[in-house]
């Protein structure tokens, strides 16, 4: 006994299977790690994006809000009888009282002023002291706040100047002035969260900060935010439709935000440190390792579990495949235990499938002999019944004679023997005369007889090499081999005659018949079918002339068009034969 055939792991569809299993899988599972890692990463910095947008957004309408605010109130103010009354005493009282000093923010001034641009009053309460205000009172228009750029103080803290017209029946118009300082809206600032360690910024188109919440180093004079690291920064035109970091001067990137206020010149920096979106990527990315790890894990247990249960009971049962293919067919039954599972059931018709096997062999080999030697009989039927069937396709059916077809392949020979040995050969054109007139008078049976009559008596009148063949109708046509125009003329006028003196009994009649024929010459320069038509014509003028006669074409009547029209023709004949030669691609 041979030893039993293992299939190599090189070789093992079940090995390859699982090895692309897993291969596939490890490429599957790293570009879904991959790509579910970055979509989290663009995704956690989009939000983070987003959400600094929303709350930037919060923050600028605070802003606007109480900037709006100050300039409504100082208009209500102005329209208030004490203001209006334009009198220092009681304008100043006005002004320091409680209720309305309360809506100012310290070291924020409001004063009051004459039509002659000259201090009236302020709200200081240690008395007026004439502010220096960096307005020109002749743009100040009555119908909406005058409000100035950004400037510093002293105390270099950024403001504003609001300031409206005061208009008195009596004494005219005045003005009233209030600061507006950049504290006001520290508390907004202060309370504003980016992320964790974020903050925010406050600038204005010339690029000053305005606020910083490290409030010793840059509120102590005036700062750009180029000192920031943002470079070429323009307040009015500066952008940050999509999330993207920048690196400042502190060496550490940012994800910035912007909001810009044209009407108060204001705009809004939220600056996220990237470390701090850093570190929440970095947990996504051991959490996609992490799933990345336990998938290739779980993959290989369960590639190593189908190799054992499926891989080593396959690998087995191709060792007793082998065994029966090789002959032995008193192989071992194959076992694998009480397995309930594909693989057990598998085993069992495999048992099933060997014993009907040994069984149905023997019966197989008894047979085979008697089918061989049917099949050897069914051949040669085949063969007999193809020769018949060849000859049937070749032969008329009325006349026993050759049929066109048979008659073509025929011309083909006697042309290419008739080029090598430059022998001439005829044909004979001949067709029945008034065989219509014989079928409508006795019918189609009488016809046939007629046809049937002439092809025999037309055959016992050819030599040995000559060749008749029913062409079609009442026409017929013979090939006369090695010979030229006159001795197919002798041998056409001795087909006339003997048909003519043939007499054709039918039922108690006995009739006659008559035949016209035509003869031509072969002529290379013409071809097969155009040398026969000359016979056609030849015949056609016998007809024409009385029948019952020979007519033979005379070369020299064949004109240069015939020619030409033969060279067509056969030169469309040759392209249309070596198309046929020509293998399909």
């Amino acid at each position: 006994m041979k030893n039993p055939k293992f299939t190599r792991f090189s070789r093992s569809i079940v090995f390859k299977s699982l090895l692309l299993l897993v291969v596939s899988m490890i490429v599957i599972v790293s570009i879904g790690t991959f790509i579910f890692t970055q979509r989290l990463t663009t995704t956690a910095l989009d939000y983070n994006f987003n959400t600094n947008k929303f709350q930037l957004e919060q923050l600028y309408s605070s802003i606007n809000n109480e900037i709006e605010q100050f300039g409504s109130r100082l208009s209500l103010l102005g329209k208030t009888s004490e203001i209006k009354s334009l009198d220092a005493i009681v304008a100043a009282s006005y002004l320091k009282s409680y209720s309305i000093s309360s809506l100012f923010a310290s070291g924020e001034t409001v004063s009051l002023y004459d039509r002659h641009d000259s201090l009236i009053c302020d709200n200081s309460l240690l008395g007026a002291s004439q502010m220096s205000y960096p307005i020109e009172f002749a743009k100040i228009s009555p119908h909406r706040p005058y409000i100035t750029p950004w400037y510093r103080e002293a105390n270099n803290t950024p403001q504003k100047v609001f300031a409206i017209k005061v208009s008195d029946p009596t004494l005219g118009d005045g003005t009233l002035v209030a600061s507006f300082t950049i504290r006001r809206i520290w508390r907004y600032l202060s309370e504003f969260k980016v992320g964790q360690k974020g903050f925010a910024v406050v600038v204005n188109a010339a690029g000053e900060i305005l606020y910083h919440p490290d409030l010793q180093k840059w509120m102590n004079g005036v700062h750009k935010v180029s000192e920031l690291g943002l470079e070429n920064f323009d307040g009015k035109t500066y952008e940050s439709k999509v999330a993207h970091f920048q690196q400042l001067s502190n060496e550490e990137s940012y994800l910035i935000n912007y909001m810009y206020n044209s009407a108060y010149d204001i705009g809004l920096l939220s600056l996220q440190p990237k470390t701090e979106i850093d570190s929440f990527t970095a947990y996504i990315r051991f959490i996609g390792i992490l799933l990345f790890s336990c998938a290739i894990f779980a993959v290989l247990l369960v590639s190593l579990w189908l190799l054992l249960k499926l891989g080593r009971p396959m690998n087995h049962l191709i060792a007793h495949i082998s065994q029966i293919t090789d002959g032995n067919l008193d192989v071992e039954e194959f076992d694998v235990g009480n397995r309930k599972d594909e693989i057990g059931q598998l085993s069992k018709a495999f048992n099933q499938m060997h014993g009907t096997i040994k069984r149905q062999i023997t019966e197989l080999n008894a047979h085979r002999q008697l089918l061989e030697e049917e099949v050897r009989e069914r051949t040669k039927e085949l063969e007999e019944a193809n020769k018949k069937l060849d000859r049937i396709s070749r032969t008329d059916d009325l006349t026993g004679l050759p049929n066109r077809r048979d008659m073509n392949e025929t011309i083909e020979h006697e042309m290419g023997r008739s080029a090598r040995t430059h022998k001439p050969f005829c044909f004979i054109f001949i067709d029945v005369d008034h065989f219509k007139q014989v079928n409508d008078t006795y019918g189609h049976y009488c016809g046939d007889l007629v046809l049937k009559t002439v092809a025999q008596t037309l055959r016992n009148q050819l030599r040995r090499y000559d060749v008749l063949a029913r062409f079609g109708g009442e026409e017929f046509l013979a090939l006369i081999p090695e010979s030229n125009l006159e001795g197919a003329l002798a041998v056409a006028e001795r087909f006339r005659k003997q048909v003519e003196s043939v007499s054709i009994p039918y039922g108690e009649l006995l009739l006659k018949a008559t035949i016209t024929l035509g003869v031509s010459q072969y002529d290379p320069k013409l071809g097969g079918d155009r040398s026969i038509q000359m016979a056609d014509r030849a015949l056609y003028e016998g007809k024409e002339s009385g029948r019952n006669k020979v007519i033979a074409w005379d070369p020299a009547r064949t004109t240069e068009e015939d020619y030409k029209l033969a060279a067509i023709e056969m030169a469309e004949a040759a392209k249309i034969k070596k198309a046929q030669k020509r293998p399909a691609n």
